[in-house]
């Protein structure tokens, strides 16, 4: 699709213009000193209050804010040629990813991490997947899936996700080639996980939780009771049965995790009388296994940022030290409690004070063993801490 380059000139608030200038790519209508029309993928030209230029940038509205910034040369265009450089740095950046046979499904472009913001690409053992967050960035698929074909001439097919409001546009289509297997097979660090890529917006995997899955695997899992909360296809119990955990309980509200999660267990050949899976809220769960007598050594926690359910609500910022106070009634001595939020408007601080607050409920001591963030394929800007929204916290039980 070829676009016509709106050539207007928007001029940036002092403000702004400092922090554009620092490296930040996200652009914010408070930003603007003035905002004339234009229609989503306009390219336009930034100036500060002196009129000195800035970069150029793409508008289009999206739930982050009003467009990207992604070049500082006046008159680049976003054009196959620039699309083809941009991806062939970001897979260079991942060539130790790429040659590790025992991991075939990682990140290959992470939205300004990688230089551009407003859509991600992720690789699922030969199959793409893109993420577009805003119809600026998807009027330019032509452009973004000629340059794919040159960096990955080899790739089995395209497939995007519209993560933005569209009258018509399916939320996930195929773009390049053949429709994938509903269970198509990648691995991680050695294990099986079962993906599908043609429904919804999730695939069955997160794979930003890559180095924590790992290490629940290698450092935690074995000769110990693991209980996964907020479970979805029980990618964590997976990971700590095949480090050689006794037994692992999987929790999730949702119909579909009971079928997924023996799904993702019988990929691996995994013993299905040594898991369970529980379809309920993962709070009733709390009570009914205090009620019998649970305990766990190792409780993952990994809820979403905001979810509604038959009860309520649930939201992380609010209700997370709840979470943790409840959890560590039936976590046993000396156990593990593993704590993470992928809510980008949950700072760091907080959410430590919350999870530390929990455990003050129950006038339990808990130390801080190890934390994770994004792994090296999720790249963000020092610039853009707003994109760096996964938090993992590791707490040891001490004993009494």
């Amino acid at each position: 699709m070829k676009r016509s380059i709106n050539l207007a000139i928007y001029k940036l608030k002092k403000a702004a213009s400092q922090a554009l200038r620092a490296g930040r790519q996200l652009l914010k209508p408070e930003d603007f000193s003035q905002l004339a029309d234009y229609q989503d993928g306009d390219l336009v030209d930034l100036v500060d209050h002196r009129g000195q230029f800035l970069g150029r940038a793409y508008l289009s509205q999206q739930n982050k804010g009003l467009g990207w910034v992604f070049s500082k040369q006046p008159g680049q265009n976003m054009n196959q040629a620039f699309f083809t450089h941009l991806f062939d740095q970001a897979k260079q950046k991942r060539a130790a990813l790429f040659a590790d046979p025992l991991t075939t499904a990682f990140r290959v472009f992470n939205g300004d991490g990688d230089g551009l913001g407003g859509l991600s690409i992720d690789y699922y053992a030969g199959y793409l997947l893109i993420q577009w967050y805003s119809t600026g960035i998807y009027s330019y698929r032509d452009q973004i899936l000629a340059a794919l074909a040159a960096v990955y001439p080899q790739a089995r097919a395209v497939i995007g996700k519209n993560r933005f409001d569209q009258a018509g546009l399916a939320i996930s289509e195929v773009l390049v080639g053949q429709e994938p297997a509903s269970d198509l097979l990648v691995l991680e660090n050695g294990i099986n996980y079962l993906v599908n890529l043609n429904e919804g917006w999730m695939t069955g995997i997160f794979l930003d939780q890559r180095d924590v899955r790992l290490f629940i695997q290698t450092e935690l899992a074995a000769g110990r009771r693991l209980l996964n909360t907020f479970s979805y296809t029980g990618a964590f119990g997976v990971a700590a049965a095949m480090g050689g955990a006794i037994t692992t309980t999987n929790v999730d509200v949702a119909n579909r995790s009971q079928a997924l999660t023996e799904s993702q267990y019988q990929a691996n050949g995994l013993d299905l009388g040594a898991m369970r899976v529980y379809t309920m809220d993962v709070f009733s769960y709390f009570d009914y296994a205090a009620k019998h007598g649970e305990s766990y050594d190792i409780i993952v926690m990994d809820p979403p940022s905001f979810a509604r359910h038959k009860k309520g609500t649930f939201k992380a910022t609010r209700d997370y030290r709840q979470l943790v106070s409840e959890a560590l009634t039936i976590l046993a001595p000396q156990g593990y409690l593993v704590c993470s939020t992928n809510a980008s408007n949950y700072r760091p601080e907080d959410f430590l004070a919350d999870i530390k607050a929990g455990a003050k409920d129950q006038a339990t001591k808990i130390s801080l063993l190890q934390s994770f963030s994004l792994p090296s394929d999720f790249p963000v800007p020092a610039s853009s801490p707003e994109s760096d929204y996964l938090k993992v916290n590791v707490f040891k039980k001490e004993r009494v």
